[in-house]
């Protein structure tokens, strides 16, 4: 008995099919390499996440008070440690993915601060506007851009509350107030 058989011949000769089976071959080509790069990176594509989560045990960028408080207001620039800057209050807003630096930082004798910041406790810090040189409210006085140390100046300090009911003026986490620019202050610096 003799079986039929089908024979199926598929022409390559013409370019169009050249052309997508290349393009095929291409994306598949494309599709596992970014899997593997996105592998590398702690992240799935699913994630649709610019940055890659931060790995068990390593911790954000990190910031600190200044252990001194003797800092005038057209000193605040200058106070941090190398590889640190004066911060802006926006740098700090949600420290929760941040480190604070014990070894640099102001730490509270006796207290129950543990690993982090210090509560209750001011420092000057950067409010992203424009040189003031008057008085008024936290976010507006900046000791001209902290280049003044004028008794009739004010600038910007912020603390984290200690007591969690009252509100006050807060902006995200922190408590916000004004202070004579010739007034010794401690500073808050974060990582370059």
């Amino acid at each position: 008995m003799n079986d039929p058989k089908v024979i199926i011949r598929i022409n390559l000769d013409t370019l169009p099919v050249r052309l997508l089976i290349l393009g095929l071959l291409a994306a598949l080509l494309v599709g596992v390499v970014g899997s593997v790069a996105w592998a590398r990176e702690g992240a799935s594509p699913a994630e649709g996440g610019r940055y890659a989560p931060l790995a068990q045990g390593v911790s954000g960028r990190q910031y600190y008070l200044t252990i001194s408080d003797g800092h005038l207001g057209n000193e605040a620039l200058t106070a941090c440690a190398a590889g640190y800057h004066m911060a802006s209050l926006w740098e700090l807003l949600d420290v929760s993915n941040m480190t604070y630096n014990t070894s640099l930082g102001y730490q509270i004798v006796g207290g129950d601060q543990g690993d982090g910041p210090p509560t209750d406790v001011q420092g000057w810090v950067r409010t992203g506007n424009l040189p003031s040189t008057g008085t008024g409210a936290p976010g507006t006085n900046n000791c001209g851009s902290y280049s003044q140390d004028s008794d009739v100046m004010e600038g910007t300090i912020v603390s984290l509350p200690n007591d969690w009911s009252t509100p006050g003026t807060l902006i995200g986490s922190w408590s916000a107030t004004t202070s004579k620019c010739n007034t010794d202050q401690r500073v808050w610096c974060v990582e370059d």
